[in-house]
């Protein structure tokens, strides 16, 4: 499995699988980024539990680290099974500009592109600008901190409360933004004191980053109702609003 896998990432480019998710939505995956992304989501159970988590239909969903959306996509797809239709609005949130034409490409395939804001911007900072490491390589392969065959790119900060309204609640959010959600959720509180379901992939740090993180989320009204899952090193949590 593994080796088949390493393989069709390297042949993706010229023999592209594509399938229907569901009668709405299909997905192609042409390059070895939409190959790593696909797994990720769609093939590990933690996103899968959106479907139980969400009570009612969600009105506004947050993506931030969209990468190649799959994470919209298949929110999307447990909101129409569970509810039997879906007009959530998506706001993406992604800093590597050569992922924005992917994350187009899938989101008009899955059928909702009419219902998206994509931005293209780093999350951590309310504003300035921060360094985004991008590996030309792989482009999944992106962080807020050096590595090897990884190229500086200037990517400015997104202040999520200027392109969400005042008072406008979020109903569910994800966030992959490789490390930068300990700058993130404190810079930003307030939109956490305004959401709802939180999905995290909370990355390597000190116990004590840790530790403060979760009682930031706490201090939003935020709790984990789910224990840590290790994956890839990283710990995936829920967050839910008590």
């Amino acid at each position: 499995m593994n080796f088949s896998f390493f393989l069709y990432r390297r042949l993706s480019h010229w023999i592209t699988c594509e399938f229907n998710v569901s009668s709405q939505s299909r997905i192609s995956l042409k390059n070895k980024y939409e190959v790593a992304s696909f797994n990720d989501v769609f093939c590990h159970p933690f996103y899968w539990q959106v479907f139980q988590w969400i009570q009612k239909p969600p009105k506004l969903v947050v993506d931030c680290g969209a990468h190649c959306g799959h994470f919209s996509i298949l929110s999307d797809i447990c909101i129409r099974s569970k509810f039997e239709t879906s007009d959530t609005r998506y706001i993406l949130i992604e800093p590597n500009p050569y992922l924005i034409p992917i994350i187009q490409k899938n989101l008009k395939n899955a059928g909702i592109q009419d219902r998206i804001f994509l931005n293209q911007a780093l999350l951590g900072q309310k504003t300035g600008y921060g360094t985004l490491w991008i590996n030309p390589k792989n482009f999944l392969a992106t962080g807020i901190h050096q590595a090897v065959n990884t190229k500086p790119h200037k990517i400015s900060y997104l202040d999520l409360s200027e392109i969400i309204e005042d008072e406008q609640s979020i109903d569910l959010m994800k966030i992959d933004i490789e490390g930068g959600e300990f700058d993130f959720v404190p810079a930003q509180i307030e939109i956490f004191k305004r959401t709802n379901l939180v999905f995290m992939e909370l990355h390597k740090a000190s116990e004590d980053q840790h530790l403060l993180l979760f009682d930031q989320m706490k201090l939003a009204g935020l709790y984990a109702v789910t224990p840590a899952i290790e994956c890839h090193g990283q710990k995936l949590l829920i967050f839910q609003r008590q």
